[in-house]
């Protein structure tokens, strides 16, 4: 019944955003079976007159003199796609001339909006001028899709030998563990380590009761909530961080602090009221955060109907938490003061500042200024949210167009918008990603983590309703696939057996892989453990595809964030000449008020001598040397603030 529902509701949207990856014909073959392979920009273009004018900027393969190219329009298909595809400025990936014999002069090329032409030299051996004669539609869809400039990279990565753009899905989550059931839906969850003994425990939170799991063997989790003091609390999200800088993990059930106590056998938590009463008027969820840069965690709260709140940690001298929520400007409506979505915390411009994206109206991103006032930046996106009475998405902001980007991904009731900063404009770039266009229904908790151990970060988006999750696996380059399409198995059965309202992703078995934490509208809550490193060789065989050959020399660096500033700390790794390998934040993933652990895990596809930095949330920035040239499969690093 399950298969049949999944194939109905695809049924139901056009073909062409479920397109299947091709894997027998990828941008490296079209690399190697062609003698040249160049960036063009688009410099002029006169449908009318049948010409267009293309300047070389790169000549990435081969040999070619020339500066320009002039392509004559050859009959309606070409003037057509020329017309729609050729704008001023716009780049074109090109590769002329074939190894094969007889197909010299053939030229095939990538253009606009992502569609591929062919055409011919107008001359033999002359690759200055071309004719353009064909549109090829759709026929190459499955070999690439996306942006003509992530093209032109990849190309370069492959002449440069990191050309990595597996064809074949390799992730698997073939294990499901269910802790337990609340008596009420799930609606925040948490992966984080509460007793000190290594291994990422659970908690898991609904209105009609909290519970918490210790992790008290590998994979092994016992209820402990009535012995470490939390039985009777019930909220609807969860969140963790150093709240009096006592060095022990407190807690935030919904706006109820609790307080870490006692060695890490022994830890148990004590109620503090921390925060006004007020503060648990009309509420959604609530996280941490550090908002003024000061490396201590403020609480920051989603009220339904009444927008965002925020109240100031007062740090070393102790005490209640102030609100200051009209200070930073977010009593305003055009910060959405009458809303009632959820939220997340990140940062949007890289001026080391905590921004918020709030998902009401078309989608609120809240940057901070230099006076530490909130103000939305404009955009024309128009996603629905509304529609969906404070349930339509969460967001996140991770690396997912660039692996050092600051992006930014939503979910809203049907899909998913990813969203890049450039030049301090909002640009989107969902139509561009292939398969992130595909839908589900009743979606709402979105994350971002690398889920199948490649390096790239991929999104995971839940339903609060009984239909499919959505596991967007990031193939780098803009482009994202849905692996369930191509290897049913990857998320478990019962993981699509129930709505999910809470969802966290982190290492649970300290394999080095991220797990997934979920939480049901049902109350169950269900860990599905990662199984992607368990069938990958660490020697991959001699006739194994170049993809699989880079994964089996990927190295896993894991750096656990302790200290000041941990909430919030952006964590980068570069190799020799400041090339970003990964970036992550440190609680970055809130989901519906979710907490994931302080430890990040980058998967290295090219190990050697790096360089580890932090810059913890007070700005404060701390760096390691790492080499990942190591036999081992994983390397572990413990960093601190002091």
């Amino acid at each position: 019944m399950k298969k049949f529902l999944l194939l109905l509701f695809c049924a139901n949207f056009p073909m062409v955003a479920f397109a299947l990856v091709n894997p027998s014909l990828q941008p490296n073959d079209f690399f190697d079976r062609h003698k040249m392979v160049v960036t063009l920009r688009v410099a002029a273009v006169d449908v009318n007159a049948k010409q267009a004018r293309l300047e070389v900027v790169e000549v990435i393969k081969g040999t070619m003199a020339a500066k320009e190219i002039h392509v004559a329009l050859s009959g309606p298909a070409a003037e057509a796609a020329a017309d729609e595809l050729l704008v001023e400025d716009g780049t074109v990936v090109a590769y002329v001339g074939k190894t094969r014999k007889g197909q010299e002069d053939a030229v095939l090329f990538y253009a606009g909006s992502g569609r591929w032409q062919a055409g011919r030299l107008e001359k033999a051996g002359d690759p200055s001028r071309w004719i353009w004669d064909q549109d090829m539609k759709l026929e190459l869809f499955g070999t690439f899709n996306g942006m003509p400039e992530r093209l032109a990279e990849m190309m370069a990565d492959a002449r440069d030998g990191r050309y990595f753009f597996p064809s074949t899905p390799f992730a698997a989550f073939p294990k499901a563990l269910e802790l337990g059931k609340l008596p009420g839906p799930a609606m925040g969850v948490a992966l984080y380590d509460l007793d000190g003994n290594g291994r990422p425990d659970v908690v898991a939170c609904s209105l009609k009761g909290d519970r918490v799991w210790l992790q008290t063997a590998p994979l092994v989790f016992t209820d402990r909530t009535k012995e470490m003091g939390l039985d009777g609390s019930a909220s609807p999200s969860v969140a963790i961080g150093d709240l009096n800088g006592d060095g022990l993990p407190d807690l935030l059930l919904g706006t109820q602090a609790w307080l870490g106590k006692g060695a890490a056998k022994e830890r148990t938590f004590a109620k503090a009221d921390l925060l006004p009463a007020a503060a648990k008027d009309a509420l959604k969820c609530a996280t941490l955060s550090d908002i003024n840069g000061d490396g201590w965690p403020e609480v920051v709260v989603s009220r339904l109907g009444k927008g965002l709140a925020v109240y100031l940690n007062p740090g070393a001298k102790g005490g209640p938490f102030a609100e200051a929520t009209a200070a930073l400007g977010l009593d305003s409506v055009s910060c959405g003061n009458n809303g009632d979505g959820f939220f997340a915390p990140g940062e949007w411009n890289g001026d080391g500042k905590t921004d918020l994206f709030y998902a009401v109206g078309n989608g609120l991103i809240l940057v901070q200024g230099a006076d530490g006032r909130f103000a939305p930046i404009n955009h024309d996106i128009e996603p629905g949210l509304e529609s969906a009475e404070g349930l339509g998405g969460t967001a996140t902001f991770a690396p997912l167009w660039t692996r050092d980007g600051r992006d930014l991904a939503f979910s809203t009731e049907v899909g998913v918008h990813l969203l890049v900063n450039v030049k301090e404009r909002v640009r989107e770039r969902t139509s561009a990603g292939n398969e992130i266009n595909e839908t589900s229904v009743k979606q709402l908790a979105c994350i971002a983590e690398d889920l199948d151990a490649d390096g790239n970060v991929d999104l995971f988006v839940a339903s609060r309703e009984q239909f499919p999750t959505k596991f967007f696996a990031n193939r780098g380059y803009g482009s994202f696939t849905c692996p369930v399409k191509y290897k049913p198995g990857v998320i478990p059965a019962e993981a699509q057996e129930f709505g999910a309202w809470g969802l966290a992703a982190g290492d649970a078995d300290g394999d080095g892989a991220n797990d997934l934490l979920l939480g049901g509208v049902d109350g169950r809550v269900l860990l599905l453990v990662n199984g992607t490193l368990n069938d990958r060789p660490m020697e991959a065989a001699q006739d194994a595809k170049s993809w699989q050959k880079v994964l089996a020399r990927t190295r896993i660096l894991s750096v656990t964030v302790t200290g000041l500033g941990t909430v919030g700390a952006e964590v980068v790794l570069t190799e020799p000449g400041g090339r970003v390998l990964g970036r992550r934040q440190v609680a970055g993933n809130v989901a519906t008020g979710c907490r994931s652990p302080d430890t990040i895990n980058f998967a290295v596809r090219e190990p050697g001598p790096l360089t580890l930095a932090v810059r913890f949330s007070d700005g404060k920035t701390k760096s390691w040397p790492v080499d990942l040239a190591i036999k081992e499969r994983r390397l572990t690093l413990n960093v601190s603030h002091d």
